[in-house]
């Protein structure tokens, strides 16, 4: 996060990083939310597969999918700390 915000010399490239860090931590946010509610993996469908000889039924929910799940929920919340400070570090840039 340090080196970061140190590497980035005009208000521009801070809100570049803004945008970077906060679009990945509503990503994060987001796929966890939905692991979390479902108890099921990001890929894994919550229908029945219709395969020539027989019906396939979805995966079961498990507690490991729900733990990650908020795991990828407070790992977006670390990620929306740096756009936090980036999108400070730039309004003080344009303002002096």
């Amino acid at each position: 996060m340090t080196l970061a915000s140190a590497t980035a010399d005009s208000p521009g490239e801070h809100l570049q990083l803004a945008a970077f860090t906060a679009a990945a931590a509503v990503l994060l946010i987001w796929v966890g939310r939905r692991q979390r509610r479902t108890g099921r993996g990001v890929i894994a469908s919550d229908e029945t597969i219709r395969t020539p000889d027989r019906l396939i039924p979805p995966s079961l929910p498990t507690r490991g999918h729900r733990t990650a799940g908020c795991a990828l929920i407070v790992l977006g919340a670390i990620f929306a700390l740096p756009a936090v400070f980036n999108t400070v570090a730039a309004i003080h840039g344009l303002v002096g």
